[in-house]
């Protein structure tokens, strides 16, 4: 009889805490990449590091750990998958090509899954608008992969990243960019290959 009037208690308890085990879970999947803007792959918001962000854009900053500045210092932009739509990952080379931005300065950096940077030593986490060669229309091409690539292309090393994130930083964006998210020609991400023909 005892055993019969504990199942239900025990069921509640249950049922309560896969509630809050999902709850959880989707709210931090909200909180990493819920409010954001999303224009040409890349998601971003107007009022990170501003006065007048939401609890869910503040909770996104504190989870990523980003030191964000408001929109007139910086603004954020951050991808987890190709143009194709595929994850990034670690065994895929990729290439991010684009044209001029409107800012004063722009970089872009591997995060690893843990939103941390990936833990190697190859000293080149990041590439910049100071390492791109545009051409003669202001174009440019960098790579991101695990391995260092030939002849002079500007490089980000993926090793040890497993699934990666890119943020791309605009700093001292121009008013109109600041306005109108779209307006902004981010950059294309471009799955190259794969290790051993993965994901072809």
């Amino acid at each position: 009889m005892a055993k019969t009037s504990a199942f239900p208690a025990v069921a509640f308890a249950l049922t309560v805490l896969a509630g809050l085990l999902v709850g959880a879970g989707s709210a931090l999947a909200f909180m990493k990449h819920g409010t954001a803007e999303v224009h040409r792959g890349w998601s971003g918001s107007r009022v990170t590091g501003s006065v007048d962000a939401d609890p869910w854009t503040r909770a996104q900053v504190a989870l990523t750990g980003l030191l964000a500045l408001n929109a007139s210092q910086a603004m954020y932009f951050r991808r987890s998958a190709d143009d194709a739509g595929q994850p990034l990952r670690e065994s895929c080379r990729y290439r991010v090509a684009g044209g001029p931005l409107p800012g004063r300065w722009w970089s872009v950096t591997v995060y690893a899954a843990d939103d941390y940077l990936p833990r190697n030593d190859d000293g080149a986490l990041s590439f910049d608008a100071t390492r791109v060669q545009p051409d003669g229309s202001g174009h440019w091409q960098a790579e991101v992969s695990r391995s260092r690539p030939a002849g002079p292309i500007p490089w980000a090393s993926s090793r040890l990243a497993g699934h990666f994130d890119l943020t791309l930083r605009l700093y001292n964006p121009a008013p109109s960019a600041q306005r109108d998210l779209g307006s902004i020609p981010l950059p294309s991400v471009t799955r190259i290959d794969c290790a051993g023909g993965e994901g072809a």
